[in-house]
């Protein structure tokens, strides 16, 4: 993991995590609630178009949150209902925890498929580090995470539609992001901290890099 891997994955992360709070929060100043949400909402359509612009195809996952996305908005305009577009969050961590934690039972974690897809661009280096990364040692590992991300994820969501039925959508759209990059980074560092420690019992596990004299 390279400084120019964690720029790649801080790219990929942003629009959906930091921004669409600073944007709602301009737009709202102009526009009604729905449409300042949909505002915020649309940025992961622009990032991937931004993508496709610069020639590079989104992952089947992006895609899926994409269509998710412009079905909320679209559904959210159309019945005049803000909290569809708020639910769409909800909706996506308890999903994504259900996957991880059935990708994990079935020796297929999605860690390790995401790890590859945020770490390089090009097929060839994928492949190589796809290749790299079959060790039976390293598939534990990326299987105990993907359990970790199950578990997290869930409980996301479970505070996201506790939040969605307490507070007003300006109060969600200025706490969720927030509380969304938390448990990013939160799991973030405590995944670290567990390959770490495995790299250090094991010599096959090699995830991260290795310290020397």
């Amino acid at each position: 993991m390279t400084a120019g891997h964690h720029r790649r994955m801080l790219a990929n992360l942003l629009p959906g995590v930091a921004l669409p709070g600073l944007v709602y929060l301009l737009v709202s100043r102009h526009a009604t609630v729905i449409v300042s949400l949909a505002a915020a909402s649309a940025l992961p359509l622009l990032h991937t178009a931004f993508r496709l612009v610069r020639g590079r195809r989104p992952s089947p996952i992006g895609l899926v949150f994409v269509a998710v996305t412009g079905a909320s908005i679209g559904l959210a305009v159309w019945l005049r209902s803000p909290t569809l577009m708020l639910a769409k969050g909800a909706m996506i961590s308890a999903v994504a925890g259900i996957a991880f934690a059935v990708s994990a039972a079935i020796r297929r974690p999605l860690t390790r498929t995401l790890a590859i897809a945020l770490s390089e661009d090009g097929r060839e280096a994928r492949a190589t580090l796809a290749e790299r990364w079959a060790n039976p040692w390293v598939l534990s590992v990326f299987r105990v995470l993907a359990v970790g991300w199950a578990i997290l994820l869930l409980m996301q969501a479970g505070q996201q539609i506790m939040l969605i039925l307490t507070v007003s959508p300006g109060m969600f759209v200025a706490v969720e992001p927030p509380s969304q990059a938390f448990v990013t980074v939160a799991g973030t560092v405590l995944s670290v901290l567990y390959v770490r420690r495995k790299q250090r019992l094991h010599d096959d596990v090699r995830l991260l890099p290795v310290r020397t004299a």
